[in-house]
């Protein structure tokens, strides 16, 4: 009797976790790029950690003195709402990038680019089908019918829906993530690709977004110093892909 109550309590926690990490599993088997892998430059990979935290301490630091505790709310809303735009931001800003790319590249190196794209096409496909796993779980077991099932038939039914449901949103949330840091794996097109795109993404956000919180001259200093300053780090990336690696947007 002594464990029962702390079974009941911990049971939902840990199927959860069993859920989570089992989506987490096949978010990563999936959605994580093959070869090539992204050209790794210990020095860009410094300055985008300095620059990450040195934004968020200046968002801290603004809400500190001017926000309130809705804005704070607001603050974190706007993350979790970024990461699940990024993969549709990247689908409808991927393809004209991309296009851009080949068609200034050099016409020996457009076909192996156009071979490339297979990759990145086949994890899209694979994201789209994430999102429709939980409509069409709803729309199966209306088909079935389960309150209409024999017995507990139909209950246990409901529980299993439900547990596929809470999965297949576990899923979606670390495809979403993995996707937003790979950009379906766009390096395999193009090393500098992923800069460019990054490049893109953040003046997308900062056109959507809206102001920051904060003074009007302090907000816009904000929402034009972050897109702009990820972009300078990206130019400085490409710049180094060609000094450092060979690697030219019309070359590759």
């Amino acid at each position: 009797m002594l464990l029962a109550l702390p079974l009941i309590i911990l049971s939902p926690l840990l199927l959860l976790y069993v859920l989570a990490r089992t989506a987490r599993l096949v978010a990563l088997r999936i959605f994580r790029p093959d070869a090539p892998a992204r050209v790794l430059d210990p020095a860009v990979a410094r300055v985008k950690r300095l620059r990450m935290w040195a934004a968020a301490a200046v968002s801290l630091g603004v809400l500190a003195c001017f926000g309130s505790t809705d804005d704070l709310t607001e603050q974190f809303q706007d993350r979790w709402l970024a990461l699940l735009i990024t993969p549709w931001l990247l689908i409808a800003t991927s393809p004209v990038v991309i296009f851009v790319l080949i068609r200034c590249s050099e016409p020996r190196r457009r076909p192996a680019m156009r071979a490339a794209l297979r990759g990145p096409l086949r994890r899209l496909g694979l994201f789209v089908g994430t999102l429709a796993l939980l409509p069409g779980l709803i729309a199966g077991l209306d088909l079935l019918n389960v309150s209409q099932a024999p017995g507990s038939l139909g209950g246990w039914l409901v529980f299993a829906g439900i547990l596929a449901g809470i999965w297949s949103a576990f899923l979606f949330l670390f495809a979403s993530g993995e996707v937003a840091r790979s950009g379906f794996g766009a390096a395999e097109v193009h090393l500098a690709l992923p800069a460019l795109l990054t490049s893109v993404l953040v003046w997308e956000y900062a056109a959507i977004g809206g102001l920051p919180t904060g003074p009007p001259a302090i907000a816009y200093v904000m929402l034009v110093g972050g897109p702009a300053s990820v972009t300078a780090i990206a130019c400085w990336e490409i710049r180094r892909l060609r000094t450092h690696c060979g690697v030219t947007l019309g070359g590759g």
